[in-house]
């Protein structure tokens, strides 16, 4: 009976340590290898925060970090996605739109700078963003597209962009 308990236990550690594993396909459905092309480099990364936590708990003990409190509190999963040599970018950003779209995301700023398109959406609840998408996309084929999961608000995030720039005085 306890070897069924420590397999099973085994089993539900290697589960989940198997979804923070660096991965050659994209972990986001709007990324597709058949429109991204065959030569396109695709990295994909996901970590739930269960993972970084002992991290962030031991750089908090060196040195108080507000911004890292806010992730310790209130982010639950990042993903990051990677895409270099993207044979049909404008295919790319369409597909990302419309993902956008289909998760009802706000668009609360987009940046073009120097040829680099910078947008950030967030899909919000009650107030309370539940996910934020980053997307990074250049004219050369290359997006980087992070998601962050969590129950967070503006006011924290302020509060934490706040911190930093007193910090960095």
């Amino acid at each position: 009976m306890v070897k069924i308990y420590q397999l099973t236990f085994c089993v539900i550690v290697i589960m989940m340590m198997q979804s923070c594993y660096i991965k050659q396909r994209s972990n986001m459905s709007f990324v597709d290898r058949s429109v991204a092309g065959r030569e396109a480099e695709i990295v994909s990364i996901k970590m739930p925060m269960f993972l970084v936590k002992p991290f962030l708990r031991k750089e908090l003990q060196e040195e108080d970090d507000e911004m890292l409190r806010l992730a310790m509190r209130k982010i639950k999963s990042v993903k990051l996605t990677t895409l270099s040599n993207a044979r049909n970018s404008d295919r790319i950003q369409e597909n990302y739109k419309q993902f956008l779209r289909d998760e009802q995301m706000e668009e609360y700023a987009s940046i073009i700078s120097d040829g680099d398109r910078i947008t950030i959406n967030a899909q919000t609840k009650n107030d309370k963003i539940k996910k934020l998408m980053l997307g990074v996309s250049s004219q050369e084929g290359e997006h980087v597209f992070i998601e962050v999961r969590g129950n967070f608000s503006m006011e924290d995030i302020a509060r934490a962009l706040d911190s930093y720039e007193k910090k960095k005085k």
